[in-house]
């Protein structure tokens, strides 16, 4: 298989949660936690695709879409994570905590968002961590595999980028609310969990491929 890379990384950073359900009691918070981390993950390649395109193609007005992209992105995960949070039952969030100034302003649900994060991390300390760098491992050899090596830089244009990952994370924050609300109902079960982590590699792995095969199919209508 051509991806045969990104595919192999991808399923191998699922396999994680997976093993940490089954052998090391992960709990529910520690997997949808790193779930939900995914999505910042995803946020910060793609940023870093839409950055690189926009310099490459020397397309400067493109840059202000990449701002955009942080504030929406960024307001949106923000969102599912203060949510996520008040879903697991924790304290109320205290982004002064974590940040000097208590005033944030319009920026109030970045910061929330943003101490939900570090609150994870305080959490679950190594666990997590470890998830955490293997998703951005499999997100990384993407990128080498299939942007830069395959040829995605000379092709793809900020506003098409900006759009990609919403698809993905859109079908996921659906999922795994629909299976932090199934837990809160019927208790954090070992069975429930592992369907939410199959869930999810399967919806990568299938929105993996959708991808690969719609820009092939791109590039033979260009030819």
């Amino acid at each position: 298989m051509r991806h045969s890379l990104s595919i192999f990384a991808l399923v191998a950073a699922n396999l994680i949660p997976l093993f940490g359900v089954l052998f090391f009691d992960w709990n529910t918070s520690l997997v949808l936690a790193l779930f939900w981390i995914e999505n910042l993950i995803i946020g910060a390649f793609n940023l870093i695709k839409m950055v690189t395109v926009s310099v490459h193609g020397k397309r400067v007005n493109d840059l202000a879409l990449c701002a955009f992209f942080v504030l929406h992105f960024g307001i949106f995960c923000a969102a599912h994570g203060v949510f996520l949070w008040d879903l697991l039952g924790f304290d109320d969030i205290d982004a002064g905590h974590f940040f000097a100034n208590p005033e944030f302003g319009p920026f109030s649900l970045l910061f929330d968002g943003a101490a939900v994060f570090l609150s994870f991390i305080e959490m679950h300390g190594p666990l997590i961590l470890i998830g955490i760098s293997a998703l951005v491992l499999s997100h990384l050899v993407s990128f080498i595999e299939n942007f830069l090596l395959r040829g995605e830089i000379f092709e793809l244009k900020a506003g098409t980028l900006m759009g990609q990952p919403y698809a993905q994370i859109v079908v996921m924050h659906a999922g795994l609310m629909l299976g932090a609300l199934a837990i809160d109902k019927f208790g954090s079960t070992v069975w429930l969990l592992l369907v939410m982590v199959l869930f999810k590699l399967a919806v990568d792995v299938k929105l993996h491929l959708k991808r690969r095969k719609k820009y092939n199919e791109n590039l033979t209508k260009a030819d």
